[in-house]
């Protein structure tokens, strides 16, 4: 028996006609007609408040095959969802990648190490282009090293969504992913705000233009 059926069948025995199902669920008489002929098919919400109303479960509502399918356009739209999402992760993490290696970040400094008073007073103005792992890294600093690292991570991570893998592996893999994403991103800004507090020391130079 399908749905439609069952709806009708279930009303029927609970005592309703098609306008007293329709006035507690909140929808038109019309719309339980479609639904009673096979016409339309209930939203999940009304779904629910039709079962609640026949006192019903909802898998009571449903045969095998409905409730397959609505279990497989879940797992669909679910796994749709994290193939999207694990995209974004690799290529957000491709380009934070790149940012941390080639040299974007212009600078002006002044090296005060040849000033001689009175015949040289003048520091020497230098201007050019740090990337944040040659700057953190000239100064001894790992953190730069270290967001790379996730970086790669992220994005060897996030491709493993893309997997055949077992569902209890993959939601491992997608929760480790988030957070290894998130924790990537985060150290991306603190290695850039490092960068940029080097940079801004007298004397910098790195990649100086004539």
């Amino acid at each position: 028996m399908e749905l439609n059926e069952k709806i009708k069948k279930y009303r029927k025995e609970a005592g309703l006609s098609q306008e007293d199902l329709a006035a507690k669920i909140y929808v038109s008489r019309t719309l339980i007609t479609k639904y009673e002929s096979g016409a339309a098919f209930p939203t999940q919400e009304n779904l629910e408040k039709i079962a609640l109303t026949l006192n019903v479960k909802v898998e009571d509502l449903l045969s095998d095959k409905e409730m397959n399918e609505i279990v497989e356009k879940s797992y669909n739209t679910n796994h749709r969802f994290w193939m999207i999402l694990s995209i974004c992760f690799v290529s957000i993490s491709v380009i934070l990648l790149l940012l941390s290696v080639i040299p974007f970040y212009q600078y002006s400094s002044y090296d005060y190490s040849a000033v001689s008073y009175p015949d040289n007073p003048t520091p020497t103005h230098v201007t050019g282009y740090a990337s944040i792992i040659g700057a953190t890294l000239r100064v001894g600093n790992p953190i730069s090293v270290i967001n790379i690292v996730l970086l790669v991570c992220s994005i060897i991570i996030s491709l493993l969504s893309f997997a055949n893998l077992n569902s209890k592996v993959l939601k491992i893999i997608r929760v480790v992913s988030i957070v290894v994403f998130v924790a990537s991103v985060a150290l991306f800004f603190i290695s850039f705000a490092t960068m940029i507090s080097i940079v801004g020391e007298p004397g910098f130079q790195m990649n100086v233009r004539e």
